[in-house]
């Protein structure tokens, strides 16, 4: 998994993860850092370098999770800035997911992210664990959407963001703008999976 520097004031955090060392990590005032649990080499389990914000808004959900999967890459726009380019409004919030796309791929310079959308829940959760895997072992954040999470219903739909996984991609990390502290939560990845709304996310 790839590791990145987040600068700013220092934060002291760790993620147990069993065979992890505590690692420092510093992060802009406010804000919550969770450090990367290891580096096991090009493939490995554990949580990417991220910072969190809690949603500012009750409509800014897809601008936080777009926000805490940028900072994964070293980009740290304002939530304000990802509402206005993803054209949040009050009433619709995102009005598209392609708008996400759009963001991530403009923040980070590329055309790397896709809004994945697949047609049965056996081959949603099959696809989510590679694609976890796959973009966590690169240093990138999935962003998901969902109508079910940990625990809470989200019946307008939510947007929260995978930073890692363990167990095979068994669990996952999950980042839920919605919870002020920036804890982070494993998560079941057949629970997440079966809480995502049209089958989709953005990776």
């Amino acid at each position: 998994m790839k590791l990145g520097r987040i600068v700013g004031t220092v934060v002291a955090a760790s993620v147990a993860l069993g065979l992890s060392t505590p690692v420092a990590a510093v992060a802009a005032s406010h804000e919550t850092v969770i450090p990367a649990a290891t580096e096991l080499g090009i493939q490995g389990e554990g949580v990417l370098p991220h910072q969190f914000q809690v949603q500012q808004t009750g409509y800014w959900c897809s601008a936080a999770a777009a926000r805490i999967a940028l900072t994964a890459r070293g980009k740290y726009p304002s939530q304000q800035e990802l509402a206005n380019y993803m054209k949040l409004t009050p009433s619709t919030g995102l009005p598209n997911i392609k708008n996400l796309e759009n963001a991530l791929d403009r923040w980070t310079n590329s055309t790397y992210y896709q809004v994945k959308q697949w047609g049965d829940n056996a081959t949603l959760l099959a696809k989510l664990k590679y694609d976890v895997r796959y973009n966590a072992d690169r240093g990138h954040a999935v962003v998901i959407n969902v109508i079910r999470l940990n625990g809470r219903n989200y019946s307008g739909g939510h947007y929260a963001t995978i930073v890692g996984y363990r167990a095979g991609g068994n669990q996952f990390a999950v980042a839920d703008p919605a919870y002020a502290g920036g804890a982070l939560h494993w998560l079941d990845a057949g629970n997440v999976a079966s809480g995502i709304k049209l089958r989709r996310y953005v990776a």
